[in-house]
């Protein structure tokens, strides 16, 4: 009777924990447009690698939250390889880019969320997962900047869905990943942003209770 009792309260106790551990988080898609726009992943023959950063409004994401996901959103089903790839994101408490890429943080230093030396861009047309490898605790006070950099690639397009005419510069991009000043204009990207989603610890937990009744 006692083990039937030890076993109960962990499995009480492992069901409490499961939703927080297993949260299927929070999903925000910022939808500026329909357009289409192959920057960032617009291999120039003669400029080879790019500098690109987009900034998504706070009154469009509305959710204050840790950033687990970003998603940027393709119009086509290509594939295609780019090398020393970084993604980024920080607040910013500017609502128009400007031609700065230091300035455009608003003051704040930027959080690097993943980096690779190959990364693939999937052959998937929609929504796509930027594996992320750290987190980033957003306020929806500020202003999201979301940066991209990469120094070389396979040569293949890849296009994004845009609003091509926003109110305001919600883009600045250079050919050159090391650039310090790019060109701002008034592209904005469509984004699927998921917050506080979680996963893997609670079957080993359910593993523990199994054991328990064996």
């Amino acid at each position: 009777m006692k083990r039937c009792n030890i076993a109960a309260a962990a499995l009480t106790a492992a069901l409490a924990l499961a939703p927080a551990v297993l949260a299927t988080g929070h999903e925000v898609y910022v939808k500026y447009g329909e357009g289409m726009n192959a920057i960032p992943w617009w291999p120039n023959p003669t400029l080879p690698s790019i500098r690109c950063q987009m900034l998504y409004d706070s009154s469009y994401i509305n959710y204050a939250g840790t950033v687990t996901e970003f998603q940027l959103e393709k119009s086509d089903a290509n594939s295609a390889e780019f090398y020393n790839v970084k993604f980024y994101l920080c607040h910013t408490n500017l609502s128009a880019l400007t031609a700065n890429f230091a300035q455009n943080y608003g003051g704040n230093t930027p959080t690097m969320v993943a980096s690779f030396a190959t990364y693939e861009v999937p052959a998937v047309e929609g929504p796509y997962p930027i594996p992320m490898a750290e987190t980033f605790a957003y306020n929806n006070v500020d202003n999201l900047l979301f940066e991209v950099t990469w120094e070389s690639s396979d040569k293949t397009n890849i296009m994004c869905r845009v609003k091509n005419g926003s109110a305001a510069n919600h883009r600045c991009f250079a050919w050159d990943y090391q650039a310090e000043a790019g060109t701002p204009d008034i592209i904005a990207y469509n984004a699927l942003i998921v917050f506080d989603k979680y996963a893997g610890v609670v079957p080993a937990s359910l593993g523990r209770i199994k054991t328990l009744y064996r």
